[in-house]
């Protein structure tokens, strides 16, 4: 068997392990296989859709391995010798051709029908976007956009285009909510798949395997990133992409050296762990067409043009060190507080389990493809060359890489730092000699990868299937740290009170109290839970033991007087009320609640004068107004209850 097909069966046998594993382990899903589980939390329907997707991209691949080819001397021994030997100086030309570093020939497809068919992958991002906010730091990028300052931690231009994107929203006079922010990775998305095309194209000059190799692209796992994603990996990736393929055309030998510089200056900026790049762009400089002086130049104007991004941000370099520092601890195990300790070491099973989990969500069929074209004898060139150099550091630090969350909520990170890898495969598959990636093969890449994709989408799509998925990876079950298994179930817990689902809260925090018990915020979110279920009698234990390990908080205090006045318990309830007041920000509740636990101590005008203040610092506060009126109107009634706020 000649390499060609053999790497055609390595692609039909990968396909059908894929297909098969994600049929029995999305039966019933569990936290470890958290790349193949994702049909699993589907309703019926959209389980069968992604299902028969993936079984019919599987099962093209198959076929057309097991439709075989005649063998290649048996067809050239029927041609007459001339035949035979214009066809040889055709395939000659067609291979030469393949790997010259001429210009890419004119896409036939009219421009118009490209451009038209962004309008249904606008609606497609816009209509399944995600409804839920817990895989990454969605939570914290949102509340971060509302206050007009997300925080940069290592991606400062990121952060900037989030906050730039948020001002642009107010001066709109829009609301920052979940949809509107939305828009911005949407827009993302536009942009990544333009790149998607400009790199297939780079990739191959065949039509017909240049759409292939864009639905291979455009498909894999990493472009749930623009489903309406509130984190900075959008931005990151289209800042990693422009890199991609402006560094794909400098390596054919068509464009100048400066554009994928400044483009590495950008991705850095947007994020510094894409200083990864640095070797692939050491290469295009090495090989650049222009003179020396140049090259050595525009070399050091890279990290120049970064450095001074990065300070215009106002992000200095004492704080790349903090931040290198952090990556550092993360690479090296066993430094981190117990907190943070993993229940298995970098190398592992458990962690080799993380890596291959985070490949086959964020690049399934590229991986696919890239072990396809090593067996196959994928042809060198300078483009191979540059995306090792892109891809082996990329992979490198998305395995080396030992973050406290669970690893599938920080999926993001890893999917960017393994994009050069996943363009590679694309490269490697569409270059196998003699094995054409279009016909059955593109259509069964391209079914297969959308059956993936969409598997991914539609669950983050859904609020009780995204739900239910994010309970898992963080649940019982799953072998993360304790900080993952606390921060988690938070998300879950105050998800749960949004929602009004207070029992539900009180098993989340729960289980945040398991994995973290020194830390007051779980104390006082379930007292807070246990209260709105009224069981006061076990909340205000809880919410004791919180302010005990967290004096300093506030809530807790109130949350703590409110179980007292429900108890009738005011003068206690007045004690406590007076030190939340004393430690938080002024707010009409702490004092209207405090006013009430004072009128039934028996100290009516001090309630008075307390719901008066309120009345003439935050009139729109009904409350305290009623109050008044009920106790000390005309009609001089001071006999009904009167109901401590809740903020």
């Amino acid at each position: 068997m000649n390499r060609s097909r053999a790497a055609q069966g390595v692609l039909a046998a990968g396909a059908a392990a894929f297909a098969v594993a994600v049929l029995i382990l999305s039966r019933t899903p569990g936290p470890r296989a958290w790349a193949l589980h994702l049909p699993g939390f589907l309703s019926g329907p959209a389980r069968s859709f992604v299902l028969a997707l993936l079984v019919a991209g599987a099962g093209l691949l198959v076929f057309d391995f097991l439709r075989g080819a005649p063998p290649r001397d048996a067809v050239e021994g029927a041609r007459p010798k001339a035949a035979s030997a214009r066809g040889a100086k055709r395939r000659a030309a067609r291979e030469h051709a393949s790997r010259s570093t001429s210009p890419i020939p004119e896409i036939t497809i009219p421009g118009w029908a490209v451009w038209m068919l962004l309008l249904p992958w606008i609606w497609t991002l816009w209509r399944l976007e995600t409804r839920t906010r817990f895989l990454g730091d969605g939570t914290v990028w949102l509340d971060g956009i509302r206050n007009g300052n997300p925080s940069p931690f290592s991606e400062p231009l990121a952060a900037a285009a989030w906050a730039g994107y948020s001002h642009l929203l107010r001066a709109l006079k829009l609301p920052i909510d979940p949809v509107t922010a939305g828009l911005l990775p949407i827009f993302c998305g536009v942009l990544a798949v333009v790149l998607f095309w400009g790199i297939a194209s780079e990739i191959t000059r065949q039509s017909g395997s240049r759409v292939a190799a864009f639905a291979v692209l455009a498909t894999m796992g990493v472009v749930q990133l623009y489903f309406g994603y509130i984190e900075s990996y959008p931005v990151v990736s289209v800042a990693l992409l422009a890199y991609l393929w402006l560094g794909l055309r400098t390596a054919r030998g068509a464009g100048s050296l400066l554009f994928p510089a400044m483009a590495l200056a950008v991705a850095i900026a947007s994020h510094l762990s894409c200083a990864f790049l640095a070797p692939s762009f050491l290469y295009l400089a090495w090989r650049g067409q222009e003179s020396l002086p140049k090259r050595v130049a525009i070399t050091l104007a890279a990290p120049v043009a970064a450095a001074l991004l990065l300070i215009l941000l106002g992000y200095p370099p004492s704080r790349w060190i903090g931040a290198f520092a952090i990556a550092a601890r993360a690479v090296e195990s066993g430094h981190g507080p117990a907190l943070f300790a993993k229940p298995y070491g970098v190398f592992s099973f458990g962690h080799a389990s993380d890596v291959v989990n985070a490949i086959l969500l964020a690049m399934p069929v590229p991986a696919m493809l890239l072990l396809a074209g090593t067996i196959g004898n994928w042809s060198a060139s300078p483009i191979r060359l540059f995306l090792l150099l892109a891809a082996v550091p990329g992979f490198a630090l998305a395995a080396a890489l030992v973050l406290p969350v669970a690893p599938a909520q920080d999926w993001d990170l890893s999917a960017t730092l393994l994009l050069p890898m996943a363009v590679l495969g694309v490269y490697a598959g569409f270059s196998i000699p003699r094995l054409p990636m279009r016909g059955f093969r593109g259509l069964g890449l391209a079914a297969l990868g959308a059956g993936a994709l969409l598997s991914f989408v539609l669950v983050n799509a859904g609020v009780e299937s995204g739900l239910n998925r994010y309970e898992t990876i963080v649940g019982p079950g799953a072998r993360i740290t304790r900080y993952a298994r606390a921060y988690g179930n938070e998300l879950l817990a105050t998800y749960d009170v949004e929602r009004k689902d207070y029992a539900r809260a009180v098993i989340h925090a729960q289980r945040a109290l398991d994995a973290e018990p020194t830390n007051p915020r779980y104390w006082i979110k379930k007292g807070a839970a246990l209260f709105e279920l009224q069981r006061y009698d076990e909340a205000i234990p809880v919410l004791e033991e919180g302010i005990r390990r967290g004096p300093a908080r506030d809530d807790s205090y109130y949350d703590l007087g409110n179980c007292y006045a429900r108890q009738k318990r005011f003068p206690e309830a007045a004690v406590v009320f007076r030190e939340a007041i004393r430690l938080g920000h002024p707010r009409p509740d702490y004092y209207n609640n405090l006013a009430v636990a004072l009128f039934y101590s028996g100290k009516p005008d001090s309630a008075r004068a307390l719901w008066t203040e309120v009345t003439k610092r935050w009139p729109w506060y009904v409350l305290s107004k009623r109050s008044l009126i009920q106790h000390f109107g005309s009609d001089g009634s001071d006999s009904a209850q009167v109901t401590p706020a809740r903020g």
